[in-house]
């Protein structure tokens, strides 16, 4: 689905101008650590909801160039907090990093983040972002989930991409922050 989105390694220049010490937006899209971790400090129930798994995706160039295949494993969530949907997130990972750890085909309802931020020697690529439009906000609703995410087509979303990496696979995830997200509303 963020196949499309234009992402880059710098923040981008709306983000970079509300971007001070008090910035609550900022501050989770440059956070390194679990984002799982952080949404159960910041609601009473946390919950996934599996949207979609697929196998043999064809990767872009720019997601082929993160993992090294041209093939690969697809899965889309939604991170609910007190039943909102605040990220829709998105992992790739290629037939070796699942032979390798086969709980990645298996995490149904369980968060990424619970297998891997557990690992001692995971390590994080650098962030790249990208900031929805309106109208890919708008497509991005009709495709995953109409009802409750109640876009808000003036605000503008934000989206996160890394590798999350243990030695024996690797993983893209990208995470974008719904309108009901924690970051928008402070």
């Amino acid at each position: 689905m963020d196949a499309h989105w234009r992402w880059q390694f710098a923040a981008p220049v709306q983000l970079a101008s509300t971007a001070d010490s008090n910035s609550s937006l900022s501050h989770w899209l440059q956070d390194t650590g679990s984002l799982t971790a952080r949404l159960r400090q910041h609601c009473k129930q946390f919950r996934v909801q599996l949207l979609n798994t697929r196998a043999n995706v064809s990767l872009t160039p720019s997601q082929a160039n993160w993992l090294g295949e041209t093939h690969g494993y697809c899965r889309e969530v939604l991170l609910l907090c007190d039943e909102q949907p605040w990220i829709y997130a998105s992992s790739l990972y290629s037939n070796t990093a699942l032979q390798a750890v086969p709980a990645l085909g298996g995490l149904g309802q369980k968060a990424l983040g619970e297998l891997l931020f557990d690992h001692p020697q995971l390590m994080r690529s650098q962030f790249e972002f990208a900031q929805l439009t309106a109208l890919e906000s708008q497509q991005l609703t009709q495709q995953v989930h109409p009802s409750p995410l109640n876009m808000h087509p003036n605000r503008p979303l934000w989206a996160r991409r890394s590798v999350l990496a243990i030695p024996q696979a690797s993983v893209l995830v990208s995470e974008l922050f719904l309108p009901a997200a924690s970051p928008y509303q402070e």
